[in-house]
Formats: structure tokens, C-alpha cells, sequence
């Protein structure tokens, strides 16, 4: 939706010379806005067990929330508490949707998580310009030694529009953190003279407000109470004239705005005209204008409908320089919707539930993701939902404690609290230039549609025409020879892992084989990143596991760390740590490897090998007879491996199957080797995954892609479902990323029976067509 200039509403007076090079600046930016995109992931659950798979269904909108159709690259990844990169993904996006998962296989160790998503568009709006989301993976976590530094205080007074005078009103938020965590606190405004002005409190997470008046002259300093803690802070300094930007958002239809001045300004006014510019970035809503104030304190009453929903900016201009601020978050029944869930059918083994999605005036096409879990699951903190990623978490600047609070209807304060976050940390002091900057930036990065291969021909040039071709010899795209050897093949739609061909093609379509190609791997490098941690240190696991001496891992929501008498061996659990530290690094590192090879590698588990010259020179047959694998046949004619209690093994070499009649003809040595990996897949089978050493300037016909997209995998319960040791409320019962709704807003699916007999726990999440944006929380019984 795009306003432009000429519809919005204007008043008070003509336009000056100054305020006409604002507009002008405005319009230049309508011309040609930016796209601002909004992603949100939905996860399964919030807490993993350490052998678990994070499976999540991501979901890519445009500036009023539809779905993007621009972006087909999603980057999603996996970091430690640290910001070290664990895993990485490249989710294909179709329709604004797309689908993944991490397979964490025990290769990262407990602890916090941070999940980040963008597109590679979104960095054009700054590097900070992401979706982060909290993960914990369940388990005993050591004590961290370095994190024992005491008590640290960060207690913020922050004016209203971003600035006091003196001898008016002038209201400030106040927010107050204890490492970095918000706290309640309780406090007072102290004069020079030790006299008691005005007192306050917290209101929600550590945030709270007060208003006094600043007399001329004067000096002020907060006194705060956190706990046993007082502290004392001064007060900004007011500044002898300006204007005071204060907003009223109470009102369930109308936002009231107030420029308030003391005497001095309004009698001395050295500004040819002020503007109120109401826009939620390109959108620009209302422009008010007046050359001259007329009295200390004018409202300007403004009807919330002209708004979309979600977080506004109203800036106040003086002549065409910014000098106050203030964000107001607005929500209309525009895009409202409504779920409903039944029960529609009830077999023997499953239930089936209807779905229905409805609108303020229609019913809903829209795409959905269900988590479904026991109804008193502990394994989802829903701090996050599509709602708040997409209304509040691009529009505010730093670390939102829970942002999804905000958006539960059942908080009666939420707006109250909500408006008391964007006082806090609404203001953002720039020039006119750096707000347009900021909501019009220059485009650094492009839209993604698809990968690129790049390359160069090392012969004399047959034809300048190529074409690439996959496994199944369609041809899926077309280049021309650049600088008479290069090539170039864009926007491909390949996934890792995948093979493709390079070949000449004549005028007449025969194609030919190029004989030396040299391909572009720099592209394909696998770049790790790191985050940059600003979220507060309240992200804490809240479950933990303990080892009996049965060796069954009990799982509770305690997190004890001590020896019977109290005590901690503190060398120990260092050194253990950085022992476990290391492995699981090393195994994270084989799994990235072989992923592509094997997409189950996970599962599988190294045997060592012996660096020694006895071992390199062991036939791979003859190393596996060392481990109790022996080759033996049936018949005469089938042979396999027989292992320990007759367990029968299978053998695959670089991901592919080996037939039973090739496994005595096998020529590898162990020292052509870099891995050997097996996996227990139950009833007495087990399977061998070997991986030979790297040729160096072996020639293949064929490219194996390494920047594509990451296939998703279908969802599947996790075997310790079964495992009786785990307690219920830990535990999934079933994940839905795919339900999409009719043209009557309807859908259906179907869950094991036994799995809803004692409560069932819903979580939905989802957009429409139209961009309604859908989240949802049921419980049944």
C-alpha cells in the first residue's frame, strides 16, 4: 500500500521555502521505496533434547504482510551463546513459506541457542536486521566460571520525545536491568535541595515512567531501589527552550498528540515552521504543518484507522531538521482473525480435527504450522510469535525481552505495557537525510532467486552457447560464454548435493561435452558467521539432565551441579568440558562433511582408526574383521557381514549401497580411508558408512553442488518418545507444517489417538493470502 503525498492530510498553513524542501525529500523517497521484509520461524517446541531435530517451517513477508513473493533464499542458522555458527541452512522460500530442520544428533552440547533468520534483501536495512529466537537444548550444563563477576546495574532515563525543557511537564521512561536482566525496582526524583518531587515504579519487565516538572535552574538525580541495592543517577539536563513531543494512545479510536513549550520558546520562536510526519517506514499516514505555535500546548487528535497495523513513528520536524520522536503501535480489526478446532472424526488408532480459518468478513485461504504437544508441555516458551515478528520486532531498536506478551489478549495490559516499550525504546536521534537513509536505504544486496555457477572453459572454444543438465538430462538453464571463457548460470533452483553437467549446444540444440572445465568454488566456500550477542543474559535453560548409575538419564527441571556433600569439583568440570567441547566440534565438523553424501549421517557414530602403518596397509574388509565384523555368505552367493550376536551389517561406500555380491572384491585399504561410521538401526541390522580420502586432480564429469538449497526432510516422531525415563511433559507428540486451508478457510489432519488422552496442546501459527496474520494457542482436554 502505498500513500503519496498528495492524499495526505495537511494543515494549519501554507508551506515555506524549508518546509518545500521537505516534501520534496519525501516524494524523492515514495518514488522509489524499499521493500522492508519481515520474516518469522516457527519451531516445533522451544527446549530439545540433545538427539533431537529443531524442525521449523519459516515464513517470509513484504511490508504489509503478505507473502513475499520477491525472495526464494532464506538464510537460516544456528549459534551458541558464544555467537560461534553450529549449523546453517539455505531454505527454499515458495509463496512467502519454506521448511527445515537441524538434526542436532548429541553434536552440540546443552546450553542456549539463538536461531537467526534473513534474507540477504533485509541486510540493505542493516546487519541487526534479523529474526532471533532462544533455543535450549536440555541437559547438564557445567558451571561457568567466568561469568561469576557480581552485580551489574544499567539503570536508563529516557526522555519522552527525546529531550527535556525546562518550566513544562516533561515525562520519562525508565527501565532498569541487573546483568543485563530487566528487574523491579521502586524509586524517587530528588531536587537540589533533597526534596521528594515525584516517586515511581516497575510496571513490566523492569520498565516504568514518571513525569515532574523541570523547574528553570534546577538540578534533579533518580534515586532507585533494586532489591537491597539504592543507586542514584542524575537526570538529563533540560535545555532552556524547545518543544516537548507527548502522546496519548489510551483512546481505542483516536491517537492525541501534544507539542508542549515553556514561555521563553513561545515568545522567541526562531523556526519558520514545524511538521508532524506520521509513517511507519515508506508509509507516509498524516502531515501536519504550522509556521507559528499559538499557545504553549497544542493537540493534534488524528482517527487510528488511517493506520496500519503495528509500530509508527511520529516525528516532529523543526523547519526540515528533526527534533523530536516518538513511536505509537496501532491495532485495527482490518485483518483480524479467528481459528477455530474440532474434533470431526474418531477412529480406532487416530482423530481426525477440522480446522477453520475466518476474516473479519470472509473466510481465510491461509498457510499454517501446528505444534502439537501434551497439553502440559514444558517444552515451549512462546516468546515469539508471526504477530510480534512481524508488528513489533522490525520497528523497535535493541533486545525485546518477550516480545509475543504484547500479543496475548488474555494480558489486559498489554497495550498499556506495550506503549511503555515504545517509550523506552522508541527515540532515535538522526538528520533528515539519516531518517531517509534508514527507511529508504541504498540498495547494497538484491532480492535472491536462486544460486549462481560459476566457471571457465580451459580449451579452444567450440561453441558460445551452454546449457546445464541434471541427472535427468533436461536442461534447466542457459548461458553465454563471457570474456570468450567465462560462464556464468544464474537464479538456479539446485540443492546440495545435487549433480549437474555443463555442455556445449549448437544452433540446431545438439549438445556436446566440454573437456576441461574449471569451476568457481570460491562461491561455494562455506562461509561461518558469527552473531553478535546483545540479547540479555536472562536466557537460561530451565531443564536439565541427570546420569544415574543405571546409566538411564532422568530428566527434571532442576539444574543441580553438586556433589552429595554440597560441593563442586570445579577442575573437573572444566576439564570435562573441554574434552566434551572438543568432540562435539569434531562431530558437528563430520556430520557437515557427509551430510550431502548420507542425509541421515547423524545417526551414525565413528569407529576409531589407528594412524599407525599396520592399520593403513589393512585391507577396509579385514579392519572391519578387527571390530567383529566378519564376512561370511549365504549360499555361496550372497555374502554379508556377521557381527556380534549374529548381527547382520551392510556396507556403503561414499553414501552409495554395496551390492552383496561386490563386498569381497572391495579393493580399498585403510589408508585410502578418512572415515568409518556405523549406525544400530534395530532388529539385529546395522549399517556401515565408509568415506574414502580426497583424489586431488581427479577429473569428474560431473559438478556436485555445494551452494544450493538444504532439502527438507518429512517429519518423523523421535524414537525416545517411547523411552519411559522422559517424563511426558518433555516429550512431542506431532508436527504440522503444512496445513493450508480451502477457499471456505477450512482443513483437516489427523493425530494418533493415544496421543490426545490426556490433553492436547496447540500451538498455530500462519498467514493469509491477504496478510491476516494468524497465531494461536488451544488447549484441549
Amino acid at each position: 500500500m502505498k500513500f503519496p503525498l498528495s492524499l495526505l492530510v495537511v494543515f494549519w498553513c501554507t508551506f515555506s521555502v524549508a518546509q518545500s524542501s521537505l516534501i520534496e525529500q519525501l516524494h524523492a523517497m515514495q518514488t522509489n521505496p524499499r521493500l522492508k521484509e519481515k520474516v518469522y520461524v516457527h519451531t516445533n517446541k522451544t527446549s530439545y533434547f540433545p538427539d533431537d531435530v529443531i524442525w521449523f517451517k519459516a515464513y517470509v513477508g513484504d511490508s504489509i504482510n503478505y507473502p513475499s513473493v520477491r525472495t526464494r533464499i532464506l538464510e537460516v542458522r544456528l549459534f551458541d551463546e558464544n555467537g560461534d555458527q553450529m549449523f546453517a541452512r539455505n531454505v527454499s522460500i515458495t509463496d512467502g513459506t519454506g521448511l527445515g530442520e537441524f538434526e542436532l544428533n548429541d553434536a552440540i552440547a546443552p546450553g542456549t541457542y539463538y536461531l537467526q533468520a534473513r534474507t540477504k534483501y533485509m541486510r540493505n536495512f542493516g546487519e541487526e536486521y534479523q529474526y532471533l529466537q532462544e533455543i535450549t537444548v536440555l541437559g547438564e550444563k557445567p558451571l561457568n566460571k567466568a561469568r561469576d563477576e557480581g552485580p551489574k546495574y544499567d539503570i536508563q532515563l529516557l526522555p519522552e520525545s527525546g529531550n527535556l525543557v525546562e518550566d513544562i511537564e516533561n515525562t520519562l521512561g525508565i527501565k532498569a536491568l541487573l546483568n543485563g536482566k530487566s528487574i523491579d525496582f521502586k524509586g524517587s526524583i530528588i531536587n537540589g535541595e533533597g526534596e521528594t518531587i515525584t516517586t515511581f515504579q516497575s510496571e513490566h519487565e523492569g520498565m516504568g515512567r514518571f513525569s515532574f516538572v523541570y523547574k528553570k535552574g534546577g538540578t534533579y538525580r533518580a534515586r532507585i531501589k533494586v532489591k537491597d541495592t539504592v543507586l542514584e543517577q542524575a537526570v538529563p539536563a533540560a535545555s532552556e527552550r524547545g518543544v516537548v513531543l507527548s502522546v496519548d494512545n489510551s483512546d481505542e479510536d483516536f491517537l492525541q498528540v501534544y507539542l508542549k513549550v515553556n514561555e521563553a520558546t513561545f515568545y522567541n520562536q526562531i523556526y519558520s515552521n514545524y511538521t508532524l510526519l506520521y509513517h511507519q517506514n515508506r508509509q507516509l499516514f498524516q502531515l501536519y504543518s504550522v509556521a507559528r505555535l499559538d499557545s504553549v500546548t497544542s493537540s493534534i487528535k488524528t482517527k487510528k484507522n488511517i493506520f496500519l497495523d503495528g509500530v509508527h513513528t511520529l516525528t516532529l520536524f523543526a523547519d526540515d531538521r528533526p527534533i523530536a520522536q516518538r513511536k505509537f503501535y496501532v491495532e485495527t480489526d482490518r485483518k483480524k482473525a479467528s481459528i477455530f478446532l474440532e474434533k470431526s472424526k474418531i477412529d480406532a488408532d487416530s482423530v481426525t480435527y477440522r480446522l477453520l480459518s475466518r476474516g473479519k468478513k470472509n473466510d481465510l485461504s491461509a498457510d499454517l504450522s501446528i505444534s502439537i504437544l501434551h497439553k502440559k508441555s514444558k517444552t515451549v516458551s512462546l516468546k515469539n510469535t508471526i504477530k510480534s515478528a512481524f508488528l513489533l520486532s522490525p520497528y523497535v531498536r535493541g533486545y525485546i525481552e518477550n516480545p509475543a506478551y504484547y500479543f496475548d489478549i488474555e494480558n489486559e495490559k498489554r497495550k498499556e505495557h506495550l506503549d511503555l516499550l515504545l517509550l523506552t525504546q522508541g527515540w532515535t536521534g538522526y538528520t533528515l537525510d539519516e531518517i531517509i537513509k534508514e527507511i529508504n536505504p541504498i540498495e547494497k544486496y538484491a532480492f535472491e532467486t536462486g544460486f549462481e555457477l560459476k566457471g571457465k572453459i580451459r580449451e579452444d572454444i567450440k561453441r558460445k552457447k551452454l546449457v546445464l543438465i541434471p541427472d535427468d538430462f533436461r536442461i534447466m538453464n542457459k548461458a553465454k560464454l563471457q570474456d570468450k571463457s567465462t560462464f556464468v548460470f544464474q537464479d538456479l533452483d539446485v540443492f546440495k548435493g545435487d549433480t549437474v553437467r555443463v555442455a556445449y549446444q549448437n544452433w540446431l540444440g545438439k549438445i556436446s561435452r566440454p573437456l576441461k572445465i574449471e569451476y568457481d568454488t570460491t562461491t561455494y566456500s562455506k562461509n561461518r558467521y558469527r552473531l553478535s550477542i546483545t540479547a540479555n543474559e536472562n536466557y537460561k535453560a530451565h531443564h536439565s539432565g541427570k546420569t544415574a548409575p543405571n546409566g538411564v538419564t532422568h530428566w527434571t527441571n532442576d539444574t543441580p551441579f553438586e556433589n552429595e556433600d554440597g560441593t563442586i569439583d570445579l577442575d573437573e568440570v572444566i576439564v570435562t568440558e573441554r574434552k566434551r567441547s572438543e568432540q562435539y566440534l569434531q562431530r558437528r565438523k563430520t556430520i557437515e562433511k557427509y551430510e550431502p553424501l548420507v542425509s541421515d549421517i547423524g545417526k551414525y557414530y565413528d569407529i576409531p582408526i589407528s594412524n599407525t602403518t599396520d592399520v593403513d596397509n589393512m585391507r577396509l574388509l579385514d579392519f572391519l574383521s578387527s571390530q567383529g565384523y566378519r564376512p561370511s555368505t549365504v549360499n555361496n552367493v550372497q555374502f554379508f557381514l556377521i557381527g556380534p550376536g549374529e548381527m547382520v551389517s551392510y556396507l556403503s561406500i561414499n553414501g552409495r549401497p554395496v551390492e552383496p555380491e561386490e563386498l569381497p572384491s572391495i579393493p580399498l585399504q585403510m589408508k585410502d580411508i578418512a572415515n568409518v561410521m556405523v549406525s544400530n538401526i534395530g532388529f539385529g541390522v546395522s549399517i556401515f558408512q565408509v568415506f574414502t580420502k580426497e583424489r586431488k586432480n581427479e577429473l569428474f564429469d560431473k559438478f556436485v553442488v555445494k551452494n544450493g538449497f538444504d532439502r527438507a526432510k518429512k517429519y518423523y516422531t523421535p524414537m525416545y518418545t517411547f523411552e519411559e525415563s522422559r517424563p511426558l511433559d518433555l516429550l512431542e507428540i506431532d508436527w504440522k507444517p503444512n496445513v493450508i486451508t480451502n477457499s471456505k478457510g477450512e482443513a483437516s489432519f489427523k493425530i494418533a489417538r493415544r496421543d490426545s488422552e490426556n490433553g492436547l496442546h496447540f500451538v498455530i501459527q500462519g498467514f493469509s493470502e491477504e496478510g491476516h496474520l494468524i497465531s494461536k494457542t488451544i488447549l484441549t482436554d
